[in-house]
């Protein structure tokens, strides 16, 4: 089946049904393998092929670009929310023992 996938040197990074700038066609035989499209699959003499040191890598944890700075602003959503409870309890308090 015709697939078009977006390659770093070898390293298949994308893989979709359909032509689009950046991609080459390549033929694939269905169902595609598992992870294809996780970036430890190389294509190379016309197959996609299991890279196990570009598996492993993948699976040491190595943080996603911009994840950091994501866990930060999640950190910091978390607080003001917590804050606003806080805030709402004190107020739900005075209008209880205002009564």
């Amino acid at each position: 089946m015709k697939f078009y996938v977006q390659l770093d040197g070898d390293v298949i990074r994308d893989i979709i049904e359909f032509p689009h700038e950046g991609y080459q066609e390549v033929d694939i035989p269905t169902p595609l393998p598992i992870g294809i499209n996780a970036g430890y699959y190389r294509w190379q003499d016309g197959k996609a092929v299991l890279d196990e040191s570009l598996k492993s890598d993948s699976e040491q944890g190595t943080p996603v670009e911009g994840l950091t700075e994501l866990e930060k602003r999640v950190s910091a959503t978390e607080a003001e929310a917590a804050s606003l409870n806080l805030a709402i309890i004190d107020i739900w308090e005075t209008i209880a023992t205002s009564s």
